[in-house]
């Protein structure tokens, strides 16, 4: 049983016994009484209401609460209290049958009063039975109520206040003044611990704390059933490049209106509209983050409370929630209610009253309240329960983006727009739709070509004024003028359209072309950058279109640059390349001259929408790796990222083409062609092995994709298996340089050279894999222990790292977790050094707080490399072995001290409750907990 639900139980068995103890006592004194009177018969109503009410309370309680709950009772203790808890009600049922049976009998007879129907039911022998019964209940609560229980509720509160920083919730100051009125409410309970008359008094108070933080833990459950992996991803990945151009926004003089209706104009809704490319995102995310929008929304709401949330649509996004209505709404939901957590109680009135009694939302009840109509009716619940104190603004960027109707979308921007003190900023493509819904007759709008026409006309003017030929042109030319006008009429807005028509323009200066020939160029050119970027995957010869589709399909779906040696793999259209090629270095004249004919390719495949710098030839290593390949612009990847480009990309490339197994194919046909001295030449503690270095943003994020894809399984396992052959044999040459190095100090001791491929499966998820390399040699996890280091400083510098999304962090703390519960030990040595302290030595530099000197209250950043360090303790990491201090000039230290310097306060306190935990069982049962099955391990990390 979870403490808080104990405490609120024992609360409850408290309040029956006092409760019950004023009936017992009433009732002697009624039998007792000469004289009877009407007053009393009332007075037994009240007793009999009360008492009902409280019978109830109790036998709604449940036995459990959510299985998320970590702290629990002892199967002992629970049951005793649970005990208590039935005598109590059994004592208080037969209060309850009297007192029915009082109100009967005294009112058969108008002259019959309660007094007599007393003495006619009960004897003064029942009366004192109930008594002693009564209490011998209170002393066996108040002996059962060890301050252990007490210490449990402590790691309760705090795991609270934790899950409220994780969440960003508006609850620290409540939840921080809960645990302060504990922790008083404890140490007066321990000082007057032998005084059994105040003792009760002192439990009610901390009954009072739990059923507090038991709303708290209701509302938390509800803020997590609305809030998904990927919330914030699209607000995150809009740049800002280029922002504070933006500033004219606020410029009372501006066109725009945006200030006025910021402070002045009361429901309604402000249109930004541009086309693709034309910087609507970055100008939503200025706008909905500057703190001026902030200040002058105050100056709107006056004496109420301001809330602001934002949603950002992004068609290019995979997930549902960020293309639909209901990820909309739950987003707005999340912000709205995590800034005012006391409106879930109105919100979800049922659902909170289900938490706080029951302790569970069931999953039935938590897909209903997700469905689009709950939604809204849940948010015009909170719109109009605040009519009275709060003001609300929404920013919505890219309505175009929506995976539905415009026509849908536009009527729930309208409901939005019905609610009271309720007005919405909304982004989208100058669409018929929008324009005539938000542009046609508001005032309140914005289209971005009227505001940076200037800024283009410069540029065009600079970049072509730049070339001598076009400035014959205008000597010779009158239409010049006109031509440098027409570029920036058909720009409207969009930077990237202009910087592809003028390097165009260019193209063709180099030709000689006239003022005519420049005008049919810009005239071939597509508007809109969908059709231009269309136009040239459709443009290219017949005989290219393959390998461009090819090409493209690679670039979009790796996570960071590849480099041009890797495109140079793809291009030779072979499935296997991997396999087929040898395992020699190249020279170096032939590596160059392969990526000089790439580079050269790679433009015309992709007509100049991929690029790459000059080749940088300054090492064999800097030519496989280097030289990295990027987009033209942004939004050339997030159009080649939609549904309709994907598609078309598809049809046009072999039907068993898959771009993951290209990026796996192409980075191990380089990790053969990487010279032995390249696997063993680190520049950092966590780089254990070169390949890592190169590989962590684009090979295993690859391979945890197809990890999880059916039809690659056995391809997946072979590629891998070749793979860790061409590692043992780089690494097996050159045993003695591992010896000699520091960094390799990990190969001395366990580590197997052929383990490192499965090992580096272990670190980025491939769990499914893992799982079956488990099942086939169980004694597999024993030997890569001593990689538990590499693999732990690896996966947390990858936790912290903005490359990758939430997905991908919760699958690296699962497969560590599964990787400890099948027996590896943190505290095995390396040398004269232990995993658990080299850990330590890199964490404050993985958090990046050496020399920050801020107090660690502050930190409320790394709760992923929190929950990794939390997995290490609970699986027996020695949180207080002392040792020298490598990161810290602070001498002898304990492993406690770093982590204090690491984590918060409540941080550190869950860690040293975990270890003491540990310690204890470990004390009473002298040996291991019983290892948690792969299977049931896995399917839990997916609940």
């Amino acid at each position: 049983m979870d403490p808080l639900s104990a405490l609120g139980l024992a609360g409850n068995i408290i309040n029956i016994v006092d409760y019950s103890t004023k009936v017992v006592s009433r009732a002697k004194q009624l039998y007792g009484s000469a004289t009877g009177a009407t007053a009393e018969n009332t007075e037994l109503e009240t007793l009999t209401k009360g008492l009902k009410s409280l019978i109830d309370q109790t036998r709604n309680r449940p036995a459990e609460n959510p299985p998320r709950d970590r702290f629990r009772l002892s199967n002992a203790q629970g049951s005793a209290l649970q005990g208590l808890a039935r005598q109590c009600t059994q004592v208080a049922d037969e209060l309850l049958e009297c007192l029915d049976s009082v109100k009967v009998r005294s009112g058969r007879q108008p002259l019959r009063s309660a007094t007599q129907a007393v003495k006619s039911i009960w004897k003064q022998d029942h009366i004192d039975s109930l008594q002693r019964r009564l209490d011998r209940i209170s002393k066996q609560l108040m002996d059962g109520m060890h301050l252990e229980l007490l210490d449990d509720i402590n790691r309760r509160l705090r795991e609270l206040a934790l899950e409220n920083m994780r969440l960003e919730a508006n609850r620290s100051q409540e939840i921080g003044q809960l645990r302060r009125e504990f922790n008083f409410a404890t140490e007066e309970m321990k000082r007057v611990n032998a005084d059994e008359n105040h003792a009760p008094g002192f439990w009610l108070v901390l009954c009072d704390t739990a059923r507090r933080g038991q709303a708290y833990f209701a509302e938390q459950i509800i803020l997590q059933s609305l809030r998904f992996s990927a919330i914030d991803s699209r607000h995150r990945s809009i740049s800002k490049e280029h922002a504070q151009t933006f500033l004219w926004m606020f410029d009372e003089t501006s066109p725009t209106r945006f200030l006025q209706w910021l402070e002045e104009e009361e429901e309604s809704v402000y249109w930004i509209s541009g086309r693709a490319g034309s910087g609507k995102s970055t100008l939503m995310k200025f706008v909905a983050d500057h703190e001026q929008t902030e200040r002058s929304l105050k100056a709107w709401a006056g004496d109420m409370k301001l809330v602001t949330a934002s949603f950002f649509f992004w068609k290019a996004s995979s997930r549902h929630s960020q293309t639909s209505q209901q990820g909309l709404l739950r987003t707005i939901l999340y912000q709205v209610l995590r800034q005012c957590p006391d409106l879930i109680q109105v919100a979800y009135s049922d659902q909170w009253i289900a938490l706080t009694t029951d302790g569970i939302l069931l999953k039935e009840s938590r897909d209903e309240l997700l469905t689009v109509p709950a939604l809204l009716e849940t948010l015009r619940k909170i719109s109009t329960s605040t009519a009275s104190d709060t003001k609300f603004c929404f920013f919505i960027d890219g309505l175009d983006e929506y995976d539905g109707r415009p026509a849908d979308i536009m009527q729930l921007i309208d409901i939005l727009r019905s609610f009271q003190n309720v007005k919405t900023c909304v982004s989208s493509r100058p669409w018929n739709e929008f324009e005539d819904r938000f542009g046609s007759k508001s005032p309140w709008k914005l289209y971005i070509h009227d505001l940076t026409r200037e800024d283009i006309r410069l540029y065009v003017q600079d970049t072509l004024g730049r070339n001598p030929r076009f400035r014959q042109l205008q000597k010779e030319d009158p239409k010049c003028p006109d031509f440098v006008q027409n570029i920036v009429h058909d720009a409207a807005g969009v930077f990237l359209w202009v910087s592809l028509v003028v390097r165009s323009l260019l193209d063709g200066l180099t030709n000689s072309d006239r003022i005519k020939d420049l005008q049919g160029r810009l005239h071939e050119i597509p508007k809109d950058l969908k059709d231009y970027f269309e136009k040239i995957l459709f443009s290219t010869e017949n005989r290219y279109r393959t390998q461009t589709s090819r090409i493209f399909a690679v670039a979009v779906n790796a996570y960071d640059e590849l480099p041009l040696m890797a495109y140079w793999v793809v291009d030779q259209d072979i499935t296997n390349y991997a396999f087929q090629c040898s395992a020699k270095t190249p020279a170096k004249d032939v590596l160059f001259s392969r990526l000089r004919n790439m580079k050269r390719r790679l433009k015309m495949l992709s007509r100049g929408l991929l690029e790459v710098a000059e080749i940088d030839s300054a090492s064999v290593e800097t030519l496989l790796y280097g030289n990295e390949v990027g987009f033209l612009h942004r939004t050339v990847k997030d159009y080649l990222q939609t549904e309709e480009a994907r598609l078309m990309l598809q049809a046009r490339s072999d039907d068993d083409f898959e771009a993951d197994w290209e990026i796996l194919n192409s980075l191990c046909a380089l990790a053969k062609m990487t010279p032995p001295y390249g696997f063993y030449r680190g520049s950092g503690s966590y780089r254990v092995l070169r390949f890592y270095r190169y590989s962590l943003t684009d090979f295993w994020p690859a391979a945890s994709r197809l990890d999880r894809n059916p039809l690659f399984q056995q391809d997946l396992a072979s590629i891998l298996d070749h793979l860790q052959t061409v590692l043992t044999s780089k690494l097996k040459g050159n045993a003695q340089a591992f010896e000699e190095d520091d960094e390799f100090r990990i190969f001395k001791d366990g580590l197997k050279i052929d383990l490192i491929a499965v090992s580096a499966c272990f670190c980025f998820g491939l769990s499914n894999l893992v799982g079956r390399k488990i099942e086939q040699d169980p004694g597999l996890c024993r030997r890569v222990t001593a990689h538990l280091n590499a693999i732990y400083l690896v996966a947390c510098s990858e936790l912290k790292s903005s490359r990758i999304g939430p997905l991908e962090r919760e699958s690296i703390i699962a497969t560590l977790e599964l990787l400890l519960a099948q027996g590896v030990d943190p505290n095995r040595g390396l040398g004269d050094q232990l995993d658990w302290f080299l850990i330590l030595d890199s964490l404050p530099w993985d958090l990046e707080i050496i020399g920050t000197g801020r107090p660690r209250e502050d930190r409320t950043e790394g709760f992923e490399c929190f929950e990794a360090v939390k997995l290490l303790v609970r699986y027996g990491a020695d949180f207080e072995q002392e040792r020298v201090g490598i990161s810290y000039p602070h001498g002898v230290e304990r492993a406690s001290q770093v982590l204090r310097r690491c984590f918060n306060a409540d941080q550190c306190a869950v860690l040293e409750d975990i270890a003491k935990q540990r310690a204890s069982k470990l004390k009473e049962s002298q040996k291991m907990p019983k290892k948690t099955s792969l299977l049931k391990l896995w399917i839990r990390s997916k609940k």
